[in-house]
């Protein structure tokens, strides 16, 4: 039978502002996003350095939307493209500029050379929370269930 047709979800959406100090809750679990042309293995308290994201500021809480895969040491979920219901919660920490990039373009024995130089604007994302529908998310203190260690022979 064909798969059911879903809406593509948003790369990002502002859910909220951080007014204060915040704590971040440990999950034993990673999230593979994908914004802004890339992919990023997250957990929660990383910080990605992601391409700027436009109308975000410092202390803006947004919400990532295009979860690729979700997992723990139990179960992973894998979406087809996309896990509906999952997102990634992240904090706007900065926004700041990438190194310089230069780009130098010669013609030999024509006498033409051209320097040109840029920097990108780039946004740092801390990673606050996973979220995802119909999956239990473990606290990170929590140990995973493993059986008796197997002797080799």
């Amino acid at each position: 039978p064909p798969l059911p047709q879903l809406d593509e979800p948003e790369h990002h959406r502002r859910i909220g502002r951080i007014t204060g100090p915040y704590s971040i809750t440990r999950q034993a679990a990673f999230a593979v996003v994908e914004s802004g042309g890339a992919q990023f293995k997250v957990t929660p308290d990383d910080v990605i350095y992601h391409n700027k994201i436009p109308d975000v500021t410092v202390n803006d809480v947004i919400e990532l939307g295009k979860v690729l895969l979700i997992g723990t040491a139990q179960e992973t979920a894998i979406g087809r493209p996309f896990i509906p219901g999952a997102s990634v919660v992240a904090a706007v920490e900065e926004t700041l500029k990438d190194a310089k990039v230069h780009v130098f373009k010669k013609k030999p024995r024509k006498g033409y050379s051209k320097l040109k130089g840029h920097r990108s604007h780039i946004t740092a994302l801390r990673i606050l929370e996973l979220r995802a529908a119909g999956m239990q998310l473990p606290a990170a203190d929590a140990a995973p269930a493993r059986g008796a260690p197997q002797q080799l022979t």
